[in-house]
């Protein structure tokens, strides 16, 4: 995507780890492309909790549907680290719609791909039960930010109820409902260090049925 220097510098934006960036419900008249940084896409799932549609990084474009329907935002966009972004206006969105065809090609694009991965987030959501939903989440959460032991991870429970609300778009008290079942059910248990901490083994896959 082509664009002069003098544009460039006029429109861009810093924002700093987890800065808003617009908030669902919000009327927008701008959308952004990521020169650095990362951004979450999250979609409110209740008063307190939020489910993270997808993440975004450096060369992506969102925020475009404001400008195309001029409907208030259907998600919130989070920068997850210090993140640069380009910011376009409609005057600017719709000269460079006219003006530059690789934009143009690119906007297509992104806006099949959009429909095709909300297609499978609908998909995936009708067809996973909120218990492997939790088991998913608690994989992937002990992966990454778990404490590698001969048993598995060490993961504090706390800690991952906080990101479950963010990613998962669960409430509190039904995740840790959830894991309450799999301590009775003997998926995880307590870590050596006691009840705030539980022991992960990350399998390849785990079949619960809804209780």
């Amino acid at each position: 995507m082509k664009i002069d220097k003098g544009t460039y510098e006029r429109h861009l934006r810093f924002y700093g780890a987890q800065a808003p960036i617009f908030h669902e419900g919000e009327e927008g008249s701008e959308m952004y492309v990521i020169i650095t940084g990362r951004v979450e896409i999250r979609k409110a799932t209740g008063p307190s909790a939020a489910k993270t549609l997808t993440t975004l990084q450096a060369g992506d474009l969102f925020g475009e549907m404001a400008l195309i329907d001029r409907k208030p935002r259907s998600a919130t966009a989070v920068a997850v680290e210090p993140t640069r972004l380009l910011v376009l206006n409609e005057v600017l969105f719709d000269r460079m719609l006219v003006s530059n065809p690789d934009f143009a090609r690119r906007m297509i694009r992104i806006l099949s791909d959009r429909i095709r991965r909300a297609n499978q987030v609908i998909q995936s959501l009708m067809a996973t039960s909120r218990q492997n939903q939790v088991w998913a989440g608690l994989v992937d959460y002990a992966k990454e930010h778990g404490v590698s032991g001969y048993k598995g991870f060490r993961v504090r429970t706390a800690d991952f109820v906080q990101w479950a609300l963010e990613h998962l778009g669960m409430s509190a008290k039904d995740v840790e409902s959830i894991i309450e079942v799999f301590l009775h059910r003997h998926i995880i248990s307590y870590s050596a260090r006691g009840t705030e901490e539980i022991l992960v083994e990350p399998k390849t896959a785990l079949a619960l049925p809804e209780s």
